[in-house]
């Protein structure tokens, strides 16, 4: 009785205070059996002060999103050692130079310190030669590696191979082993204050309804997927690269072809037989399960974006690097090339863009340094602020009709209304009529002219295929049926103080889908990604 008076006098005392993310934050820390925040007295940019943090994955997309956002709102942050594949050193800073301190997004931070932009970026962006798939040094040569080991505080793993049809010895080298390596490091690191792992809201894709931040699961034989099962996935891997290298005598660019061809088809039957749509996803969940399963009492946080796309806001809206998940419909749509796009009445796509995501991660792993559990946040808006298909190509309609792409031969490019495919039997039906048959009818033609049209009908029997096989391979995504749950990073949010939610914004539901992407995005890809 005495301890539930207590705690009702400690409530009564802060329900006085003005600022109410503070006495959320006791509340949960009496309530929710949470370990006590890091130092509830400290900002997140006071929090980020002569922290030395591990970037692995720092050139990528989101990785350059998240180390400008600390460059510029915490000039006194330690030493940011940014892990980068390169053959030596110079390598190394060379990519650094032009991918990161070049890059237009750093722009709002060379204006900030101008003429001492160079040197600012040079003491602050340390690089490192390594690679997270090779062992549990991720790489590193031993005066390096001691050096990091004993001054880092945070880890960060971005480090990811995206492609859903990539080489099951690299997806799984760099998803899979290269978490483990990350712990195993990890664990090396006396100082160490939290690990941040980022992986991808679709390690559940084939579920459907609401889908919970809780840790993902996989049984194999009746087994929990753990480092044994993955050692035996590696030996498969080992053994189908040895059999194809030891019978293999043609020339070496058609053995690099062939045995590119068997990883990639490798990977796509161990994912589907241990049901996930493709190596990615697989990858990524088992890169997961290995945080989870070898951390022991590691802080960690497991941030689940969804599909990340252009900055909103920060550092400038619109800015955008490569073509993600829905940008080549875009681009090719505002270019004329695609005029039909295959979707069911009021699908939701999850998309989310990419300075929310470094937001939500700066703030998670202020909140959660030194405590000893597993956090896991999914950063999502299908469930506060869905985005519903038509949407986005209703805007991107309006928006190239407004303004207008242009050819080479500087002629405006006139789009139509898109024509809207249903389902996936539609969309085959569409295909085999319009492509398929006309394609087999100049086979025809081909053998009535002695094969004078055979390299043409190849090349479109290809291109025929290729579409074929990337609808199969985006099918799960396209028709998900799943909402992702963010109740912990909306938790993550109203815990943050004023002046925290003003410098790290990711409240999904500011996000107004037709202006971002009439406004911003498809301008931003336009800009910064068309070809």
């Amino acid at each position: 009785m005495s301890s539930v008076i207590k705690h009702k006098s400690v409530l009564c005392s802060l329900a006085l205070l003005d600022d109410s993310s503070l006495f959320l934050e006791v509340f949960f820390f009496f309530f929710s059996g949470q370990k006590k925040i890091y130092n509830m007295a400290v900002g997140v940019v006071d929090f980020l002060k002569n922290k030395n943090i591990l970037v692995i994955g720092g050139t990528g997309f989101l990785g350059k999103v998240f180390l400008e956002k600390i460059l510029r709102v915490q000039p006194d942050v330690g030493q940011i050692f940014t892990l980068v594949r390169a053959k030596d050193f110079q390598s190394a800073k060379s990519k650094i130079q032009k991918e990161i301190i070049c890059s237009e997004l750093f722009r709002l931070v060379q204006e900030l310190y101008r003429g001492e932009y160079e040197k600012f970026m040079a003491q602050k962006i340390v690089p490192v030669v390594g690679d997270v798939s090779i062992d549990d040094d991720l790489g590193i040569e031993a005066e390096h590696r001691n050096e990091i080991c004993s001054k880092v505080d945070i880890v960060v793993n971005l480090a990811a191979t995206t492609k859903f049809y990539e080489r099951y010895d690299v997806s799984m080298g760099v998803n899979g082993v290269g978490a483990i390596n990350t712990i195993n490091f990890c664990k090396k690191c006396p100082n160490l204050l939290i690990l941040i792992h980022v992986s991808t809201a679709y390690v559940n894709v084939g579920r459907t309804g609401i889908i919970a931040e809780e840790t993902v699961k996989m049984a194999i034989d009746g087994l929990t997927m753990g480092p044994s099962e993955i050692k035996r996935e590696c030996g498969l891997i080992t053994k189908t690269l040895e059999e194809m290298r030891s019978t293999a005598h043609a020339e070496d660019s058609l053995k690099h072809k062939a045995e590119t061809k068997r990883m990639k088809e490798l990977g796509e039957e161990r994912a589907r037989n241990f049901g996930w749509p493709n190596v990615y996803v697989f990858t990524k969940a088992i890169g997961e399960m290995m945080v989870e399963q070898m951390r022991g009492d590691m802080p960690v946080v497991i941030l689940r974006p969804t599909i990340i796309e252009s900055t909103l806001a920060e550092p400038f809206p619109g800015w955008m690097e490569g073509n993600r998940m829905l940008d080549p419909l875009f681009i090719g749509y505002g270019k004329g090339r695609i005029q039909t796009f295959v979707a069911e009445n009021n699908l939701i796509v999850d998309v989310i863009p990419v300075d929310m995501v470094a937001n939500c991660m700066i703030a998670s792993m202020y909140k959660h340094a030194k405590q000893s559990d597993l956090f896991i946040y999914q950063v999502a808006t299908s469930v506060e602020n869905p985005l519903f298909y038509d949407v986005g190509v209703d805007a991107a309609y309006k928006y190239f009709v407004s303004h207008p792409c242009t050819t080479k031969e500087g002629k405006m490019v006139e789009v139509k209304i898109p024509f809207i495919l249903r389902s996936m039997e539609s969309f085959q039906q569409y295909m085999k009529l319009y492509y398929k048959i006309p394609i087999e009818m100049l086979h025809f033609a081909s053998l009535l002219l002695c094969g004078l049209q055979k390299e043409r009908y190849r090349q479109l029997l290809h291109k025929y295929d290729t579409v074929m096989k990337l609808a199969m391979l985006y099918q799960p995504f396209i028709f998900f049926q799943g909402k992702f749950d963010n109740s912990n990073t909306n938790f993550l949010w109203k815990g943050l103080s004023k002046e925290d939610k003003q410098i790290f914004k990711f409240d999904v539901k500011r996000i107004d889908w037709t202006n971002y992407f009439y406004n911003i995005h498809i301008p931003g890809l336009l800009k910064y990604v068309s070809d």
